[in-house]
């Protein structure tokens, strides 16, 4: 049984979609109609009519368009020829490929007969119901227009698919404002995911995994999702919102934005119920670039970044397309770009990198020419140098965790430290140095990059357990995370314990807050120091829901520190369009989404956490501070004590990338 829907009339904001009392009298169609749309529709989700010749008048509503024009269109029964059952469909999709169509607009009366089919790809658990005409005679246009009537909608569904199939086809109005979720396909297919709330939270980020709370915010999480669709078929189209002129680098459409007024049509297709455009919602920016998180004088800051598969080529101009990074060189030099510009803004006295390529770091390495390209133009006590721990490459995977520091804020105490946190097969190694800060204190910076959830582990076994995906939330390789997260205390409970020594641990450990490594790390001593400045942390966003997946914990002496620490929100909520890539973009796009700013510079928000000077630090040495782990002994290993070779940045405008395809 369909849901029921109250259907309403809704005054239109587009002239081509005015209502008309009647229709006129001299309107006239030689196909006359054999049944009603919502006959051909029926009560269940396939037509009960399928595989017939039928004919049926109808209202358009909107066209859809393919590469060379328009492909089909939507049209509606009229009002007085409705029937008053919630459970039918009165709106229908007209398949016309490369038939010559006579002249449509939305409002047309027309008249068409053709073959009922249910379209579908393999796979689909749903399908849509279509006419399909033979020939261009049999779509004809009634020269008369009617009145569209639209169906009031909103948001959270029901979580029944039968309440979009009983609207399939049909025109409907939203009252409510919706917010952006996600634009990952934006630039490549138009699709927008949208919310009733300004942002969807990952359920393991607020909940522990499995738990009642989890799998109620999962399923609240699907009900409040709907895609947007651009109301082509073709891949590639300039991305339309925000109006007027679409997206740009400089005119975005960020996650959390605000739509008002939306009219669209529901449709089915590539697997999903989703809308097709009536018109330009307004769009309002409620979610707006921030600009770099401020510093206080005096203070420290250490920050860590995903630098999104920073990869040199072959560090002299070639070496182009790389394993995991840039296609070109041309490419390269944009994701440079814009990554220095995010690090510059940042300010931070030491960084902390992942995905790094892991070519080691001789004159032609990518951390070389990462460094030298921010130290270009700097002023001497802004400029950086990589920690160097004396081997060849850290650990075997193509891509590794890489430092930065500034020598005129930070001296290096010792060598570094390579350290193997659980199955080096599968995550990669930890690096760790320790600095002096000039004032008696010792920061050690552990940067880590653990086992992503991407793929699966059901070939390991950890403790003699299968690491198999549980369903619980935590995805792939859980387990290989949590041994690597008790790998990392083990090495920091043997530091041994020092007011003047504290332990920051940051990077990309490829958890939500609440899952099972961020929870042993904490239980083990080491505080969240995002969870401890920010309610609503975020650094990423995967299928329209917010986490921090990137990660800030201190032991109790470094705890007693540290004044703020939070991300920087300038990548997760930008469409990927705005990346670095040329890949499915035409020229013009390539400019025109593409700017050397720090903006979509990766896929992960950068983190900070600032840093109290000694006679701040010292007020608080005897108030409470989170439990921690203990302190000293570093290993062997070396600094790169040259300046890094300085290579002046390449101002190109152009190019930027992308996933995924239509059918």
């Amino acid at each position: 049984m369909k849901t029921m829907l109250t259907i309403m009339p809704i005054r239109l904001g587009l002239a081509a979609l005015s209502a008309m009392a009647s229709l006129p009298a001299g309107a006239s169609c030689s196909i006359g109609a054999t049944q009603r749309i919502h006959q051909i529709q029926g009560r269940a989700a396939a037509s009960p009519l399928q595989g017939q010749m039928v004919a049926a008048q109808g209202v358009v509503s909107s066209l859809l368009y393919g590469k060379d024009g328009p492909v089909g269109f939507f049209m509606q029964e009229p009002p007085e020829t409705q029937d008053a059952d919630p459970a039918t469909s009165e709106g229908i999709y007209v398949y016309t490929g490369k038939l010559a169509l006579p002249a449509l607009k939305s409002g047309d009366l027309v008249s068409v007969r053709g073959k009922v089919l249910e379209f579908s790809r393999k796979g689909d658990a749903y399908s849509e119901t279509q006419l399909q005409p033979t020939s261009a005679a049999d779509v004809q246009s009634c020269g008369a227009q009617g009145e569209l009537r639209l169906a009031a909608l909103s948001m959270p569904l029901s979580g029944d698919p039968a309440q979009l199939e009983a609207l399939a086809g049909m025109a409907v109005a939203f009252e409510q404002p919706l917010y952006v979720a996600d634009s990952y396909h934006y630039g490549r297919y138009g699709e927008l995911a949208l919310s009733s709330q300004p942002r969807q939270w990952t359920a393991t980020q607020l909940y522990r995994p499995g738990s009642a709370e989890a799998k109620a915010l999962q399923a609240a999480n699907r009900r409040d999702r709907l895609i947007l669709d651009d109301g082509q078929t073709q891949q590639n189209m300039d991305a339309w919102l925000p109006g007027p002129g679409g997206l740009s680098a400089s005119r975005t459409l960020r996650a959390g934005d605000k739509l008002r007024g939306l009219r669209a049509v529901v449709s089915f297709g590539n697997g999903s119920y989703r809308l097709q455009p009536l018109g330009a919602p307004q769009v309002e920016g409620a979610n707006p670039r921030p600009a770099a998180p401020a510093r206080q004088a005096g203070q420290l800051r250490v920050a860590s970044f995903n630098v999104l598969n920073f990869f040199n080529g072959d560090g002299l101009g070639g070496g182009f397309p790389t394993e995991r990074g840039a296609k070109t060189r041309a490419d390269f030099l944009r994701q440079k770009a814009k990554i220095v510009s995010a690090i510059r803004q940042l300010d931070a006295d030491a960084l902390g990198l992942m995905e790094i390529e892991n070519d080691g770091f001789g004159p032609q390495s990518a951390i070389q020419e990462l460094a030298g390209a921010l130290n270009d133009g700097l002023p001497a006590e802004k400029q950086y140098r990589f920690v160097d721990p004396g081997v060849a490459k850290i650990g075997n995977d193509a891509i590794s965790t890489g430092m930065l520091y500034r020598p005129a804020r930070l001296s290096p105490q010792g060598a570094a430290q390579v350290v193997a946190v659980g199955n080096p097969a599968r995550n990669r190694p930890m690096l760790a140095q320790t600095f002096a800060l000039g004032d008696g204190r010792r920061l050690t910076l552990a940067v880590n990059h653990l086992k992503s959830k991407g793929s699966s582990c059901a070939d390991t076994q950890v403790d003699g357990v299968v690491d198999a995906d549980l369903g619980d939330g935590q995805g792939n390789c859980n387990l290989t995370r949590v041994q690597a997260a008790r790998d990392l205390l083990k090495w920091a409970q043997a530091r041994g314990q020092n007011p003047q020594s504290g332990l920051l641990v940051m990077g990309d450990m490829n958890a939500y807050a609440k899952e099972d490594p961020i929870r042993t790390l904490e239980e083990g001593g080491l505080a969240n120091q995002l969870a401890r400045f920010q309610s609503d942390a975020y650094s990423y966003v995967y299928g329209g829901e917010s986490g921090n997946l990137d990660h800030a914990l201190a032991d109790a002496a470094l705890g007693q520190w540290v004044s703020q620490a939070g991300e920087w929100h300038i990548n997760a909520d930008e469409p990927t369009a705005l990346e670095y890539g040329s890949e499915f973009k035409s020229l013009a796009q390539q400019q025109n989404y593409y700017a050397a700013d720090a903006y979509r510079s990766s896929d992960h928000d950068p983190l900070f956490v600032d840093l109290k000077a000694a006679t701040d630090a010292s007020r608080q040495q005897d108030q409470p501070a989170p439990s921690s782990p203990s302190s000293p002994a570093p290993s062997s290993g070396s600094i790169a004590a040259g300046d890094p070779q300085v290579l002046s940045l390449l101002g190109l405008a152009g190019l930027l990338a992308w996933r995924r395809r239509r059918q």
